[in-house]
């Protein structure tokens, strides 16, 4: 699964999910918000700090570009910028679309809060690689309005 071709500034991302909310959808609804699509959060850099994000963004990106998100195949919202639940976080390389991201992307922590399904994979060059436990994960499509484009 690729990345969607752009990323969505945060004003774009805030307007999708009020624009969501209007329909009847949930402000980060998952058949509105697909996997593949990313953004800019600007608002880590205003509750970020050392222990937010990760050593690897302020070395890499920080006074480049506000950290990302994304949307991985299972449907959860990760940051590679972040830190992990388990140490200093991802290196990100390259530019979006074309980002890889190490190690390994582990959506555990997120599915099992939520008690769904997560997917533990790698992002290489812009492509999601396939669930290392061999989970798939369906994409739900609701119409042209919504999701990558």
């Amino acid at each position: 699964m690729q990345l969607a071709p752009t990323l969505l500034t945060f004003e774009q991302y805030r307007a999708l999910g009020e624009k969501a909310v209007a329909d009847g959808f949930y402000r980060n609804d998952r058949r509105v918000f697909l996997p593949g699509m990313g953004w800019f959060n600007d608002w880590y850099l205003e509750i970020g700090g050392e222990n937010f994000l990760s050593p690897h963004y302020y070395r890499d990106w920080a006074g480049k570009r506000p950290p990302i998100e994304m949307v991985c195949p299972d449907g959860n919202v990760w940051c590679p910028d972040r830190r992990s639940s388990n140490g200093d976080g991802w290196v990100v390389t390259g530019e979006w679309p074309n980002i890889t991201c190490s190690p390994s992307i582990d959506c555990k922590p997120v599915g099992e809060r939520l008690g769904l399904p997560f997917y533990h994979g790698f992002l290489a060059n812009g492509e999601f690689g396939p669930d290392l436990t061999g989970q798939t994960f369906p994409v739900p499509n609701i119409g042209p309005d919504y999701g990558c484009r």
